[in-house]
């Protein structure tokens, strides 16, 4: 089997829906499964999921929600694909990626993972879907320095957002998996940099696409914030070291209450 389709979906159910549908309508590839793994949703989703899609989807029903990493190594250790393509449960797949994508990937052994390019409902790229690794300078004015961002040629980055990412399963399995230290957010930068440590390309296809929705599993801002910040202040401490964590600190509490007394 060529592809794993991995999807973590917490009380999402129209989005997850909308986004199997658009997987089995589009993906022509046959040797591929869908893994969803559930974390104990409360808007009726193991029902849409029993109702709509038994035959063609594992389900992994959670009884708690354990967060983005824990849940998707959950699904990658009953995957059978060499592929594992994480993918949220707010895209949509408007084409055949699946074939482009393999076809790409066993052309090109040295790479390790890959993503689409996300478009927004609108048609528009996506902002910070990829990028540089976090410094304390770019993670405190947001600079990306990627350059040529508008050309759609295949191209090596640092890191791709979990959004739509998609990895050798053995490269997965010999890195150790998404560090579970991360209950959201910062865990696919991780992993692109335990891959890239391994002398394995990260890369963009623009030539390729799906559209995210973006950030609905989690409405309230105040809890996003929070967990950016845990998961943030972790990154720095695992590869940076302390020092460069606190200055981290420092920096996001300093801006934070500049931007206030405006």
């Amino acid at each position: 089997m060529f592809f794993s389709i991995i999807i973590v979906n917490y009380n999402t159910k129209t989005l997850l829906k909308n986004c199997l549908n658009s997987i089995f309508v589009n993906c022509q590839l046959n040797d591929f499964e869908v893994i969803v793994v559930d974390n104990d949703s409360r808007d009726g989703s193991i029902e849409m999921l029993d109702k709509n899609f038994k035959d063609k989807v594992k389900i992994i029903a959670n009884k708690e929600n354990i967060g983005f990493g824990p849940a998707n190594n959950q699904g990658a250790q009953i995957a059978k694909g060499e592929y594992l393509f994480f993918l949220n449960s707010d895209t949509i797949i408007k084409d055949d990626i699946l074939t482009l994508i393999k076809n790409f990937l066993e052309t090109n052994s040295q790479v390790g993972i890959v993503s689409p390019c996300l478009l927004l409902e609108n048609g528009t790229k996506q902002e910070f879907a990829f990028g540089n690794f976090p410094t304390l300078f770019n993670s405190v004015f947001r600079k990306i320095d990627i350059k040529n961002t508008n050309n759609n040629k295949p191209r090596e980055v640092d890191w791709v957002s979990g959004a739509a990412l998609i990895i050798r399963k053995n490269i997965f399995k010999k890195v150790g998996g998404f560090d579970e230290n991360f209950f959201m957010y910062f865990e696919d930068v991780d992993l692109c940099k335990r891959v890239w440590d391994l002398g394995y390309k990260i890369m963009i296809l623009p030539q390729f696409f799906l559209v995210h929705l973006g950030g609905k599993s989690i409405d309230i801002d105040r809890q996003r914030k929070k967990y950016y910040y845990t998961s943030q202040d972790y990154f720095y401490k695992k590869h940076y070291g302390y020092l460069v964590m606190y200055l981290m600190k420092f920096a996001r509490w300093f801006f934070i209450i500049l931007y206030r007394s405006r």
